[in-house]
């Protein structure tokens, strides 16, 4: 039995929804509703898209569906311990709401392999393009491919985890939520990951993608990469243990080479930001431009 659960701030999820009920039903019929039974619940985190909630409250029409709206804003995290809580079967299918099914087969290969581990971590695919001034989340995306491979991910399971696109047993949910710590964006997927190897939960990764459409804006990648990185310096171990910045920071200030980056991050920022923001951002920009900002939090 089956909880799809999705969390959304003002995303119009109706498609999404739409071909995840239509592929729910044809399994109920292929393998009877004794068998196979399913909800879909999806929490918006208190939107103010009035135009996005009007399309989303649309999912209610869908047998065993359920769009349930959030009175404050509490971030994704703690969202998804919501839905966790709301959630009645035993396997909890968690994806996020700029998704979109690329395969008729999505959720029936996850049914197949349901019980083949603990945790379940399905695949990103990302669009050939998008729009003028997001290149710099499209171009990050694609240099990523090579570190998602279904190999390398197993090989590496807690450091590439990822809630995107990932399936749970009810026990490891029973045991294992969101940090509540996670209020801000970033470091929730990553913390979780550890945890449950931690705790000795074993964790799959299969090649099993969702169509990631959500390709967010220059500023807003650049945005939330900062929010992202002063998560990281609050959280702490073991996050800073293993996140690759962190430890970059580490061996640079037993070099005893901090205070030169905090220099160059001082005056060359605004020149990194604009390149960031143009149209042809350079990665290796952006990761200098990252180290800069995080060690600018660490000088106390």
């Amino acid at each position: 039995m089956l909880s799809i659960l999705i969390p959304t701030y003002n995303v119009d999820c109706l498609r999404l929804v739409t071909d995840l009920h239509q592929q729910c039903e044809e399994l109920q019929a292929q393998f009877g509703a004794t068998t196979f039974d399913y909800e879909i619940l999806v929490a918006d985190d208190a939107g103010t898209d009035t135009a996005v909630i009007e399309r989303n409250e649309l999912m209610e029409c869908f047998d065993n569906t359920r769009y349930i709206r959030l009175q404050h804003n509490c971030g994704r995290a703690l969202v998804c311990n919501f839905l966790f809580d709301e959630a009645r079967f035993d396997h909890l299918l968690l994806m996020d709401a700029d998704a979109e099914v690329c395969s008729e087969s999505f959720l029936y290969d996850y049914w197949m392999q349901r019980t083949t581990a603990d945790v379940l971590v399905g695949s990103i695919r990302t669009p050939d393009t998008a729009p003028r001034g997001h290149e710099l989340r499209l171009k990050y995306e694609h240099a990523a491919h090579r570190i998602r491979t279904t190999a390398y991910r197993n090989a590496h399971p807690a450091a590439h985890f990822s809630t995107f696109n990932v399936l749970f047993s009810r026990r490891t949910i029973e045991q294992v939520h969101f940090d509540n710590r996670c209020t801000e964006y970033g470091y929730e997927d990553a913390l979780m990951g550890y945890t449950l190897v931690e705790r000795g939960f074993s964790i799959r990764h299969i090649d099993n993608p969702l169509l990631h459409i959500g390709i967010n804006s220059n500023e807003s990648f650049l945005r939330n990469t900062e929010t992202a990185l002063r998560v990281l310096r609050r959280l702490g171990p073991p996050l800073t243990d293993h996140a690759h910045i962190a430890r970059l920071h580490t061996r640079l200030s037993r070099l005893g080479l901090l205070p030169l980056l905090r220099c160059w991050h001082r005056a060359f920022a605004p020149f990194e930001r604009r390149n960031l923001l143009s149209r042809r951002p350079l990665l290796w920009v952006f990761n200098l431009y990252k180290l800069g900002c995080y060690a600018s939090l660490t000088t106390t």
